[in-house]
């Protein structure tokens, strides 16, 4: 029933705001997926984003490079630059590394890295498979989101991430569109708080459906917002632009192509190009519109 309920309330907030065509975008949707745009690789320790100040992880010849040191700090291991030498110690191991060369040493024993160490702005660049084997962490890399994985992939639930705090301050984003608050969780009705969360908090789970990232995409009809998730439902959660001149723009939920790869699906958003000037860029916040107990604003990473 509360599902039944979360669905019309959803198909009143399209209709309420619908501008484009249906039948154009319908018959569209079955041409050529849009082009995403080049993706960041993201590094994970335990589910959670290793932060690069500067120099960030990048493939060269089908490998994936990263920087050691803050993949170190964050696994627990104390590093030491001498030179061109790397110590690393992290338990009962210690790891020695030379730029340059396609071997390291561990606890005297000679590990073969198959692409010799680097160094780029003062930064050592390592291949995965010195983590793997020299630190002793399962590490994977994974193509469809362009993530590291090392260690746990248990992904948290949003609620477990972070705390809900007022609705107040984004009431603002919704002058003449309060029913866009609405929020179907045990009964349906405007909602009192939101979890606001960023980028680097990504990848979480909405009541066990992984969101991954976003990212632009674009075609001849426009751009579009590609999210990357694990929501496989009939009718995937919608969003919701909120916008610095205090106008909240909802993405119609027929208006969306997607792409299925696995576990993952790739849906892409249209970003409505009917609205003169308008980019995705200008908005503060992404809302994500699902059934919880809080609305969901993410600080607009496509900025």
């Amino acid at each position: 029933m509360m599902k039944r309920m979360s669905l019309l309330i959803l198909v009143v907030k399209l209709l309420a705001v619908a501008v484009i065509p249906v039948a154009a975008i319908a018959a569209e949707q079955k041409s050529a997926i849009p082009k995403v745009a080049p993706q960041a690789i993201e590094v994970l320790v335990n589910a959670r984003k290793v932060k690069f100040p500067d120099q960030k992880p990048k493939m060269e010849n089908n490998q994936v490079l990263v920087p050691i040191r803050f993949v170190s700090d964050k696994l627990g291991g104390k590093l030491d630059l001498k030179g061109k030498e790397i110590t690393i110690v992290k338990g009962d191991r210690t790891v020695k590394l030379l730029i340059g060369t396609k071997t390291a040493t561990v606890n005297g024993k000679e590990l073969a890295l198959g692409v010799a160490a680097k160094e780029v702005n003062g930064r050592t660049y390592v291949p995965l498979r010195f983590i793997s084997e020299a630190l002793g962490e399962k590490v994977e890399w994974d193509k469809a989101t362009r993530f590291v994985w090392i260690g746990s992939k248990d992904i948290p639930e949003l609620s477990d991430l972070v705390e809900p705090v007022s609705i107040d301050p984004f009431k603002k984003y919704f002058k003449d569109k309060e029913f866009l608050m609405k929020i179907c969780y045990k009964i349906c009705e405007t909602a009192i708080q939101a979890y606001v969360v960023t980028a680097d908090d990504l990848p979480f789970t909405v009541r066990g459906e992984a969101y991954f990232r976003f990212d632009m995409s674009s075609d001849a009809r426009g751009a579009w917002i590609r999210a990357t998730t694990t929501d496989k439902g009939v009718m995937p959660n919608g969003l919701v632009y909120l916008n610095p001149e205090q106008e909240a723009i909802p993405t119609n939920g027929g208006f969306f192509t997607e792409e299925n790869q696995g576990d993952f699906r790739f849906i892409y958003y249209y970003v409505d190009v009917e609205r003169k000037g308008y980019t995705i860029q200008q908005a503060d916040y992404i809302s994500i519109t699902a059934d919880y107990p809080g609305y969901i604003l993410i600080e607009n990473p496509l900025k």
